[in-house]
């Protein structure tokens, strides 16, 4: 091989150019016929001789025994390699086969076993995927690998496997890992009205019961528990507890539902959990976070703060319980009022495609705006079946400034408010640009927190026990010092009550009969109301048609979802949703259908099944009993999802 290599790559190519040079000499001498061509043409040949004599005699040889020597010194690495058990090596085609594997390599298979169960479809199709060098981590038998796999050169078929034994190293890190500490905060929901609502005798056995099964709790992981004011806990304890928590889906959650009170609600706990981070300041900023995201959804859950990914969810099966106290509205109607007064405007922005009860809120916070003395307009850049009888109920008496996302951005400066009602993240507002337009944000909801909300609101006013936005916002009016709506504000804000409360059968409380008992007294008028909900006839044809499509699956589960696309599809879809669930042994409605590039979905439920928790996997959010989603993929499909999230939670 290297003798041949010799002739085409040195010889050859260094030696031609000089004789083609030479004898072009010769030939030009020898047309002048002198004598200097033929010693010229005699000294060519001797000299060609002499490298054949020399290249057979003496370089020839030399390459032999050079070339010898390196087969000899391949043939002792490859023993070598071979041999070695310091680093196990093996070769693999496509198939997972071994096709080549030292004495190492072999000694590990020796110890753990095949290496069959370790390349099954999904790492070959890893490994083998076009990258030249691929790294994973591989727990084989009682050892832990990092194993460099690398393309066999001139053989794409084939990788190279270094197995490199970290299981020691693996073994500190994991012990490190495990002793990292982390925080949980613990709030008992609705503390005051468990203990008003207990006979006086028992309070103090109440508190201690909770006390008694957090401590039990706690002292099954080694934790410290620290109660630092009546209802309010924070928990240390280290890393090695989560998966079993995780596991478990932290079941204090359930065991707190059995302590007895003299109240007509489940005892219950919100759980805040920070556990990435080394720092102790971040982990109890974390933990605090990840309660108030708890508190936000509606309590009775503990929710996990991620650094990387999204949030873990546990519980959050019961449904919210009304506070009956009213001082939280009294104190946000006057911090409000004074925000307002230091504002130069107002600006009210509703969610996307704005239902009765976004609209309905956003009339009373107009009224609210004028109490203070300021300038307001309602960001409106579309008007669809939902409001539009409404909308032209509003139009019709002059009083309201309507502005779409353009014209409002226009008006916006450093000292406007931008206050957003029934919503409460920047992607589901009606014009979210004006979100990272505008500093001073005010939020007004009644949904359970989703995983993305607006950061750092000037103030904040969300309270998932609410029937709707509008019944908030009717009591923050009550509380303004005076008169402040008409007859038309008050036929709207009972409106988005009613609409949220299909006609006061759902999410009703106490507070909601209260609210809309005032709103009756400013003047609203139930026929009003009524003529808000009318349909055109066309619009009522698409809904039953959705509904016609329906189908029962297991559990009493109702899916059903139409091809054909509405811009008003989002209210098709929820009115389809709530008529599904009215049907005899239907405990959850799912509906689905296409909008403007975009498929909507509404889910709807008895409360025995919590939708919210199916919507947000989808993206979308909610509440318990009333949830949906937007979604890029087709109806049908969407519905898949939704199948497929009910099979993962056991509901299927």
């Amino acid at each position: 091989m290297l003798k041949k290599q010799l002739f085409s790559k040195v010889i050859i190519p260094y030696v031609l150019p000089l004789y083609m040079i030479v004898a072009a000499a010769i030939l030009i001498f020898l047309g002048s016929g002198t004598i200097w061509a033929l010693l010229l043409l005699a000294l060519l040949l001797l000299d060609a001789a002499y490298l054949l004599s020399y290249t057979g005699k003496v370089l020839l040889p030399w390459i032999e025994e050079e070339e010898e020597s390196l087969v000899q010194e391949s043939d002792k690495l490859m023993h070598t390699i071979t041999e070695t058990e310091a680093i196990p090596l093996c070769s693999i085609g496509h198939a997972g086969s071994v096709d080549w594997q030292n004495r190492g390599f072999a000694h590990l298979c020796e110890q753990n076993g095949s290496i069959d169960g370790i390349l099954n479809d999904d790492r070959l199709g890893e490994l083998f995927a076009g990258e030249t060098h691929v790294q994973f981590h591989q727990h084989w038998g009682s050892r832990y690998y990092i194993v460099d796999a690398t393309q066999v050169e001139g053989d794409a078929g084939k990788k190279l496997l270094v197995w490199n034994d970290v299981t020691e190293s693996e073994a500190i890190r994991r012990s490190s890992e495990d002793k990292r500490l982390c925080v949980a905060y613990i709030s008992v929901d609705n503390y005051d009205e468990i203990l008003s609502d207990s006979p006086a005798d028992e309070q103090s056995s109440i508190e201690a019961a909770i006390d008694v099964k957090l401590r039990s709790w706690a002292s099954d992981m080694d934790a410290a528990v620290v109660r630092f004011k009546a209802g309010s806990y924070v928990v240390f304890f280290e890393n090695r507890f989560m998966d079993n928590l995780r596991d478990g889906k932290f079941a204090i959650l359930n065991e707190m539902h059995e302590i007895i009170t003299g109240a007509d609600f489940p005892t219950s706990i919100s759980i805040g959990v920070g556990c990435e981070t080394e720092s102790l300041e971040e982990l109890l900023q974390d933990a605090r976070q990840a309660l108030d995201l708890a508190l936000g959804r509606g309590g009775d859950q503990a929710v996990v703060r991620r650094k990387i990914g999204d949030n873990e969810y546990y519980g959050g099966a019961l449904p919210t319980v009304e506070k009956r106290n009213k001082g939280k509205s009294r104190m946000v109607a006057h911090a409000l009022l004074q925000q307002m007064a230091a504002s130069d405007r107002i600006i009210i922005m509703g969610h996307s495609r704005p239902d009765m009860d976004a609209f309905g809120s956003a009339i009373g916070l107009y009224h609210l705006a004028e109490v203070a003395g300021k300038e307001a307009c309602i960001v409106l850049n579309s008007v669809d079946e939902a409001i539009q009888q409404i909308y032209d109920a509003a139009q019709l008496t002059g009083h309201y400034n309507f502005q779409n996302g353009d014209q409002a951005a226009a008006l916006a400066t450093p000292d406007t408010m931008l206050i957003i009602t029934d919503c409460h993240a920047r992607f589901m507002t009606e014009e979210p640009s004006l979100v990272d337009k505008i500093q001073k944000i005010v939020i007004i909801d009644h949904h359970r927190r989703n995983k993305t909300p607006i950061a750092d609101p000037t103030l904040m006013h969300t309270e998932v026990y609410a029937s709707s936005a509008s019944e908030l916002v009717t009591e923050l009016l009550q509380y303004s010092g005076k008169k402040v709506i008409d007859k038309f504000a008050a036929g709207a804000l009972l409106a988005g009550i009613t609409v949220d409360t299909k006609n006061f059968t759902v999410n009703t409380g106490v507070r909601t009969f209260e609210a809309a008992s005032w709103l009756r007294r400013n003047g609203a008028d139930m026929a009003d109301v009524k003529n808000y909900f009318r349909l055109r006839l066309d619009f009522v044809q698409k809904k039953y048609n959705i509904i016609a499509s329906a189908e029962i699956l297991g559990s009493g589960i109702a899916v059903a979802y139409t091809k054909e696309k509405d811009r008003s599809m989002q209210v098709l879809a929820a009115q389809a949703a709530d008529e599904l669930l009215e049907m005899n042994g239907v405990r959850a409605a799912f509906t689905a259908g296409r909008s403007e590039g975009k498929t909507m979905v509404s889910a709807r439920s008895d409360g025995s099944i919590n939708v919210q928790t199916v919507m947000e996997k989808l993206g979308g959010g909610g509440h318990m009993n009333v949830a949906a989603a937007q979604v890029p993929e087709s109806p049908e499909e969407a519905i898949q999802r939704i199948v497929a999230a009910l099979r993962d939670d056991e509901i299927l």
